[in-house]
């Protein structure tokens, strides 16, 4: 059972709060038009908040980090400081922790080649999903064939997800043994829109192989759902900033306290500590050269929006319109919806709904539906294993119902003209 069911309720929120989260869209300056934008799971949009800090670096006191001695660069170092300690809080994870990359792709090569080549060993099995996104399971693939080359002996073992989207816990628990070495999960799915039951999973994980170490994608869940790494128990989370309002090109990724020494530098360059003067600071070994700075600052800038809104309540707004987008959806003849909140008994809700209509093809739908201002996303959705073409309407705080009635609407005038 999903474990935000019995905290968050699409009944749970209030007409008084609705009205409050849809003002949420004067916030955003690109959706001052008659533009439907459902593709949030891929990159949310910006709010002016976050656009004047940007701004502000580059018209105010735009300079390097970690060298200068005058105010911009202190205040532009500061600024990155301060973004580190937000991250952190916002995680509750410790400063450092907390490492800057360019985003989800990078941080799971980062955790592959900094950790993970550094300590298999031959035999070692690796646990990925098919169905998870490239980013998170592309990386373990690369290193498995670059290890083999070399005789090293990697066995990679799949984890199985159920008709409902759900990973299948018995058989990934049946599959651990002494030699797994690495477990790769996702938080939410970027195509199903379910939570993972991370929670349930990792302790059964735990018990059956302490020394197994478990990685987890984030990418959809934060800024949508509260994440505490302290309660998933997790050893390396990552997530990029652009799909919770910050800039393209800036993600993080939370490495436990207990393996930042056994980290290896893949980039060596400017900024890194001598070896022998490590802090025991995972940011001394791992951001070497100069840092995407305004992305940097923009992260920070969108955790302080984010927790202006407050978390909960952006996950009961996004649970009223995801239940609202399915109801609606269920309405459209010859509709067929992916796995997940279709497939799912319980009232579950993400943001994230997939599906096709028998007889059309959907990348052609999601073209016509472009030229009515409608926005989604078509395709295989960076899924590495088979996948049908379909569609995925993805929402975030500043989408309403009526954007909803609209996609509707469309849909039923496209298929009569048909």
């Amino acid at each position: 059972m999903k474990t935000n069911d019995f905290k968050i309720n699409a009944n749970n929120i209030s007409t008084e709060k609705i009205r409050q989260m849809e003002e949420l869209r004067k916030d955003f300056p690109i959706l001052n038009s008659n533009i439907v934008y459902l593709d949030s799971a891929a990159t949310s949009q910006k709010p002016q908040q976050v656009i004047d800090e940007i701004n502000k670096y580059y018209l105010e006191y735009c300079s390097n980090i970690g060298r200068g001695n005058y105010d911009w660069a202190r205040k532009a170092n500061k600024k990155v400081e301060e973004t580190r300690k937000k991250v952190a809080k916002f995680i509750n994870a410790k400063e450092n922790e907390i490492i800057f990359t360019s985003g989800a792709t990078d941080s799971s090569n980062l955790i592959a080649y900094s950790y993970m080549l550094n300590n298999l060993q031959n035999n070692d099995e690796i646990m990925i999903c098919k169905e998870d996104h490239k980013s998170t399971i592309l990386p373990w693939m690369n290193l498995i064939n670059i290890l083999n080359k070399f005789k090293i002996n990697i066995i990679e073992k799949e984890i199985l997800i159920d008709t409902e989207g759900d990973y299948i816990e018995d058989n990934l628990i049946s599959k651990i043994n002494e030699k797994t070495k690495i477990v790769v999960l996702s938080h939410i799915h970027n195509v199903y829109g379910l939570e993972m039951e991370i929670e349930e999973i990792v302790p059964r994980i735990r018990m059956k192989n302490p020394n197994s170490k478990i990685v987890l994608d984030c990418s959809q869940s934060v800024g949508h759902i509260n994440i505490d790494v302290k309660k998933l128990d997790v050893d390396f989370v990552y997530f990029s900033g652009h799909k919770m309002f910050a800039e393209t090109g800036i993600g993080v990724c939370y490495i436990k306290s207990e393996h930042i020494k056994e980290m290896k530098a893949i980039k060596v360059g400017g900024g890194q500590a001598k070896e022998g003067k490590l802090k025991n600071k995972a940011s001394e070994i791992l951001e070497a050269g100069t840092q995407n700075i305004s992305g940097i600052i923009s992260l920070g800038a969108a955790i302080d929006y984010i927790n202006k809104i407050g978390i909960e309540e952006i996950e009961k707004y996004i649970l009223y319109l995801t239940r609202y987008l399915y109801e609606q959806l269920k309405s459209i003849p010859n509709i067929e919806f992916s796995k997940g909140i279709d497939k799912y008994s319980c009232v579950v809700g993400y943001g994230i709904v997939t599906f096709k209509i028998e007889g059309i093809d959907s990348s052609e739908l999601g073209e016509i539906l472009s030229d009515y201002g409608i926005y989604v996303r078509t395709g295989d959705f960076c899924k590495s294993g088979k996948s049908d073409d379909s569609i995925r309407a993805s929402l975030y705080v500043y989408n309403n119902k009526e954007d909803i009635d609209k996609l509707i609407n469309i849909i039923r005038y496209i298929l009569s003209d048909l």
